[in-house]
């Protein structure tokens, strides 16, 4: 994960997806077109939830234009902006009870390394569309989030039972560092003309770099982080290093 996001998303990939949703259509998302603020429960470890202060205007002004296209598209407010490095158990699955998962908080805190990493630096790039969702790309030039996901996992292997009771709870380590600001309710109206006016909007809105101060565990009690709560953070202090096993 220390490459550029164009390794994983080049332009002629940004295009074939664009190409994909102009044969194929977008995805209405199943939670936020019926009721998306239903009850539900996941674990993730996170960053940046919210985003970072410094650049919310330019947030903003990125998902004021995005909303404007169509009235089918669920645009992240600000306060729901998030980056998931791991997701615990995936709020989609939630087949186990909430009590259940509850117990796992305890033993994932216990589980994964007590420091991480000293603070570090996430570059942000234009947001690039897909048939459920727009994301925005992120790259981490040091790869400290490559070196934060090998650990967990490393940790998870480690405790077979919590490793176990995770996977059946949807346990997910992404491939790349991304940030959704973007889903639909429905589809849109006039599909040729919303492409066009994303790429436009896609071409115009890059705002830069942020640095990351900690890391969460959090619940998400609404879909998508619209609920959720802090169950522990982890500060990234100068003398952190990289991450290390307990």
């Amino acid at each position: 994960m220390n490459a550029s996001s164009t390794e994983y998303f080049t332009p002629g990939q940004i295009q074939a997806l664009r190409r994909e949703v102009a044969e194929h259509g977008v995805i209405p998302d199943p939670f936020l077109s019926t009721d998306p603020d239903r009850s539900v429960f996941g674990l993730n470890l996170a960053c940046c939830w919210p985003f970072p202060v410094e650049v919310e205007k330019s947030y903003n002004a990125l998902a004021e234009k995005l909303a404007a296209l169509d009235a089918g598209v669920y645009v992240y407010p600000f306060w729901e902006t998030h980056i998931t490095l791991v997701t615990f158990a995936s709020f989609a699955l939630s087949k186990q009870p909430k009590a259940e998962l509850e117990v796992l908080v305890l033993q994932i805190i216990e589980c994964l390394p007590r420091e991480f990493t000293a603070p570090f630096r996430l570059e942000f790039h234009p947001p690039v569309l897909m048939r459920k969702a727009a994301i925005l790309p992120i790259s981490n030039p040091g790869g400290e989030i490559a070196a934060i996901r090998k650990s967990v996992l490393q940790c998870l292997e480690a405790n077979p039972s919590l490793h176990d009771s995770l996977t059946k709870a949807g346990l997910n380590i992404p491939n790349i560092i991304h940030s959704t600001v973007m889903r639909f309710r429905s589809a849109p109206v006039d599909l040729p003309t919303f492409l066009d006016g994303f790429s436009a909007i896609a071409a115009e809105h890059n705002f830069g770099t942020i640095t990351v101060p900690k890391l969460l565990l959090t619940a998400e009690t609404k879909p998508y982080m619209r609920g959720g709560k802090i169950l522990h953070k982890w500060p990234l202090t100068c003398g952190g290093g990289r991450p290390r096993l307990p």
